[in-house]
């Protein structure tokens, strides 16, 4: 296994992707160390769930190298799946299932996984675990989204714009419980179009 020698946990240099002419992410480079909450700042359009989609090994880069935990993604593509969890803008779960029944489906998948009860306990939604996954609230439903991104104990969670479309409470909601995954040591990778909420949570934006 290749070892990071370094304090950065992800390292993106002169990453480019194109399509044919159009150019979606043009020549960016950071990196992010363990245990920072990074916030990827920008205005829909600018490239953000590309970037993300490239990083979690869902879409080729043009040009440039990616290192997530020391890994390049080209060459290690199953073992960085391993070690990231994922909560994309538009999540799919069972409607009809129960708060506990969804994330504990998605901690099927992995012979090793997070505790479902300590999940829910992580993410407040004990008084909602009998409850219908339909029946939520915008905010909780986007807590039950970041614990099924946590079912495989991952050391980075990526979340793209995981609070858009909520109202303030909820909004607040949420940020409190991405808060609770830097007190646990997860590095954070966020996507946002809001500059409150880069300020709010991010060590580096």
């Amino acid at each position: 296994m290749v070892k990071n020698m370094t304090n950065n946990v992800i390292e993106v240099t002169s990453l480019m992707k194109k399509y044919g002419d159009f150019i979606a992410v043009n020549d960016i480079s950071f990196n992010i160390k363990k245990g920072e909450i990074f916030a990827f700042l920008g205005p829909n359009g600018a490239g953000k769930t590309t970037t993300v989609e490239i990083m979690e090994c869902l879409k080729n880069l043009t040009i440039g190298t990616i290192k997530i935990l020391g890994l390049d993604i080209r060459k290690n593509e199953m073992e960085v799946k391993k070690k990231i969890g994922v909560l994309p803008q538009d999540f799919n779960v069972f409607e009809w299932l129960t708060v506990f029944e969804n994330i504990d489906y998605f901690a099927q998948m992995y012979p090793a996984h997070v505790d479902v009860d300590t999940l829910i306990e992580m993410l407040s939604l004990t008084e909602k675990k009998g409850t219908l996954f339909k029946d939520l609230s915008g905010g909780l439903k986007q807590r039950v989204g970041i614990a099924i991104a946590l079912v495989n104990d991952p050391e980075i969670v990526f979340l793209d714009e995981p609070t858009t479309g909520l109202d303030p409470k909820a909004r607040r909601d949420v940020w409190n419980a991405i808060k609770e995954l830097k007190t646990r040591g997860k590095t954070v990778f966020l996507t946002t179009h809001y500059m409150d909420e880069a300020h709010f949570l991010a060590d580096q934006v």
